[in-house]
């Protein structure tokens, strides 16, 4: 009988012994073995059989990307405005022996480097362009931060930064500044649009200017053609006439007697009529040259042609 108890706890023993031997390690994840306390290696995933007297296995470490949330934390710009900024990152585990003995906790040396790296950033850089440059920074952050995390055994896949909130007394400032942004934007709008109406209004008085001007030329013009013409069919006519004049004097075949006589006899008809008195030019010796005046002088003897003479010459 005590045979028997003794050979059932052997065995139990045996069994727990063994189980306590075998090792499964999951997908995704690797175990840190030790030697009297010393790192031997890390156990992939699988079915591994470790002597418990020797080795033991130290813990579980994970391979698969993990989220990491830090809580906001109070950064200040370069012009010593507050603000509180929300920042996320992923990351994996690269080396697990910088990871387990190398660091006490890597996941805490990497917040504390981000959050300092982040405020090194930020403190260069003006409000405005911390809250619009949103993925320069993450650009900045993301290399200065994968470089140093590489010594604590883990590699950042990602950094995000989330809400940038500044603080209240920020806040307020920066309300003022967009209300009276706006304002200016208003009176700007107002006056240009009173600018745009003005040039508007003058272009329309220029332009009707301009029209009038040119109807008024376009009269001036037409009055000025009308003008022309009417001188130039007058001027026509004329020569018309004239022509037709010495046409007639070429066909009727006068020679230089008749035309003397007829000359005479218009002086005489001149001498004859109600009119006593006849002027004519002081020099009268050239105009004895003239056939039809002398032979006027010769033939008639009127007293009054005499005395008109003699006056003028006085003259």
């Amino acid at each position: 009988m005590l045979a028997t108890v003794i050979t059932v706890l052997v065995l139990i023993v045996l069994i727990v012994a063994l189980l306590s031997m075998v090792v499964i390690v999951h997908s995704g994840e690797v175990k840190v073995m030790e030697r009297f306390g010393n790192y031997v290696k890390s156990l992939q995933p699988g079915l591994h059989i470790v002597f418990p007297v020797v080795y033991r296995v130290r813990q579980t470490v994970s391979l698969r990307q993990t989220p990491l949330q830090m809580k906001p934390f109070e950064v200040i710009t370069k012009e010593n405005a507050m603000i509180k900024a929300e920042v996320s990152l992923k990351y994996h585990v690269s080396d697990v022996e910088a990871y387990v003995y190398k660091n006490e906790n890597s996941e805490e040396s990497v917040i504390l480097d981000c959050q300092s790296i982040l405020r090194g950033i930020i403190g260069g850089m003006d409000l405005n362009d911390v809250l619009n440059g949103t993925n320069t920074i993450n650009n900045n952050l993301f290399k200065e931060v994968r470089d140093i995390s590489e010594n604590y055994g883990v590699v950042v896949d990602r950094i995000n930064i989330g809400e940038i909130t500044p603080s209240t007394e920020v806040q307020e400032s920066m309300n003022k500044l967009i209300t009276a942004s706006r304002n200016k934007e208003a009176m700007i709008t107002e006056a240009e649009g009173q600018k745009q109406q003005t040039i508007a209004v003058a272009q329309g008085r220029a332009q009707q200017i301009e029209i009038d001007a040119k109807a008024q030329a376009q009269q001036v013009k037409i009055a000025a053609e009308a003008e022309a013409n009417r001188i130039t069919t007058v001027a026509t006519a004329q020569a018309k006439q004239i022509g037709l004049v010495n046409q007639s004097i070429n066909d009727s075949e006068l020679n230089d007697r008749l035309i003397q006589y007829l000359g005479i006899q218009a002086v005489k008809n001149l001498a004859d009529g109600q009119n006593n008195t006849v002027v004519l030019p002081s020099n009268l010796t050239d105009l004895a040259n003239i056939p039809v005046t002398k032979t006027l002088w010769d033939n008639t003897g009127h007293s009054d042609v005499s005395q008109a003479n003699s006056n003028e010459q006085k003259k």
